[in-house]
């Protein structure tokens, strides 16, 4: 059975309840109905006092012509679906003709496997020193490097701290 958060805090002694509760399964059906009415409230005032400014803003930005265009002219708007619905048809069919092929392309292929192990030998390959001084350097806690002008390493410093 999952505790609530006042049996959790009661084991431990003490009934302690954060400041801010948002945790609706702690309310009581009348707390939530009274808490989505002042939402709902406040959806609706903040949409009365912000509409008109948005009717500004659009008139600003040109929002009537979308009545002209699309609501008074209907041959026009139906040219508009139409261009809407082609684009959106040769995007979904290109979406799957990308899947399809990335489907056919690494469909056998496991790509996320670990990767190798490195061993000191490797390591010493790849810096261009040899295997004891790798062992070396691994036994310290801090390593300065010395590189060339081409990077390779021409010297090392190891702290054993």
């Amino acid at each position: 059975m999952q505790d609530t958060y006042h049996d959790i805090h009661r084991q431990r002694g003490a009934v302690r309840l954060p400041r801010i509760i948002h945790r609706p399964d702690l309310q009581s059906r009348r707390q939530q109905s009274v808490f989505a009415l002042l939402a709902g409230v406040g959806w609706m005032l903040w949409l009365y006092l912000f509409l008109p400014l948005s009717t500004i803003g659009s008139w600003i930005f040109g929002v009537h012509r979308f009545d002209d265009y699309v609501l008074d002219n209907h041959g026009h708007s139906w040219a508009s679906l139409a261009i809407y619905a082609v684009t959106i048809a040769l995007a979904g069919t290109a979406l799957l003709i990308w899947a399809f092929y990335n489907y056919r392309r690494f469909r056998h292929t496991d790509r996320r496997q670990p990767a190798s192990l490195v061993t000191s030998e490797k390591l010493a390959l790849s810096f261009g020193i040899n295997s004891a001084q790798v062992a070396e350097l691994q036994r310290c806690r801090s390593v300065t490097l010395e590189h060339d002008a081409q990077g390779n390493i021409i010297g090392t410093t190891g702290a054993s701290v």
